[in-house]
């Protein structure tokens, strides 16, 4: 994939920009800080929501665990004194559609802790799109919090919109090359997925992973890296996607340093069969990078996003 880097003005004129970035980084006191933090007020604005939400003071572990309720009448005859209860903390519903609408995902909202409340998101941040030579065929992801963390959910449809499976992404590691050279670079956290179809019947999932690292207090490892990934659906409609993914952007951070991050992709596809650039794919997203500004890069593919061409 050939690349286009184009300079995101994020203010009016350099110098301001300069003066806001000036001093955002500082030192680092005896309690650890995050990536989030360090970041000056402008990248705060413009991160994305997902990333926001992952790696902002309300994400997860930002809150004090609580403890469990405890209750019942002291009665020496009926047990002991003190009964732990596990309350609900929020409404369980699985219903299968809601009036006209048909739900697309197919498992119940996760009860969680109080303290991971966020964790227990079915899905959010959603995206569709439909074969067009078979607007029966439908691919949409999301945001996936099923198994915890957040991870990039795919659903397919083959009937019009009217029943809905789920399918797997295979994106629990990628290869290692650009991470030290090593065989696998292994995932935490993925988000932020768009989907598309080309001409042939192709269908697309693009799907942003990183890694926390140990500076937002959430584990012991350095790893900050994180990445862009194309995974390509070929004759399932959706239903399996190919494994390992392909590359579009690879930001190595497995020292820890936490100064950049790949963020906000998006892709759509030239899915016009009159089009001289007929199943061109086009990525798009914002590069936060040590500098402290932000740029926005474009990369696009003539090989069904096989593989990467400088």
């Amino acid at each position: 994939m050939r690349r286009r880097m184009v300079l995101l003005l994020l203010l009016a004129g350099g110098v301001a920009l300069v003066a806001s970035v000036g001093g955002g980084v500082g030192t680092r006191n005896a309690r650890a800080t995050s990536w989030y933090d360090q970041l000056p007020p402008i990248q705060k604005r413009i991160l994305s929501g997902f990333a926001a939400l992952e790696f902002g003071p309300n994400g997860p572990n930002s809150q004090p665990v609580p403890q469990l309720g405890s209750g019942g009448d002291e009665d020496e005859d009926e047990g002991p004194d003190h009964v732990t209860t596990f309350p609900l903390t929020q409404k369980v519903t699985c219903a299968a559609n809601f009036g006209g609408n048909v739900r697309v995902n197919q498992n119940c909202l996760n009860v969680s802790d109080p303290d991971l409340q966020g964790r227990g998101e079915a899905q959010n941040e959603t995206a569709i799109a439909s074969n067009p030579n078979n607007r029966r065929q439908v691919v949409a992801s999301y945001n996936d919090y099923r198994r915890g963390d957040g991870t990039c959910g795919v659903s397919y449809s083959n009937d019009g919109d009217d029943h809905w499976k789920d399918a797997t992404t295979p994106n629990g590691f990628t290869r290692g090359t650009a991470f030290g050279s090593k065989l696998r670079e292994y995932w935490q956290a993925s988000g932020d997925t768009a989907v598309a179809w080309d001409t042939r019947g192709n269908a697309y999932l693009l799907c942003q992973t990183f890694m926390r690292g140990s500076d937002n207090r959430l584990t012991n490892n350095p790893d900050q890296s994180s990445a862009l990934y194309l995974f390509r659906s070929t004759g399932s409609k959706g239903a399996s996607w190919n494994f390992p993914a392909r590359p579009i952007a690879e930001h190595d951070d497995t020292a820890g340093v936490g100064n950049a991050l790949l963020d906000k992709p998006y892709m759509t596809v030239d899915n016009h069969k009159a089009s001289p650039f007929r199943d061109r794919i086009y990525v798009s997203w914002t590069f936060f990078a040590p500098d402290r500004t932000a740029y926005i890069y474009e990369a696009y593919s003539d090989d069904y996003g096989e593989r990467e061409v400088d």
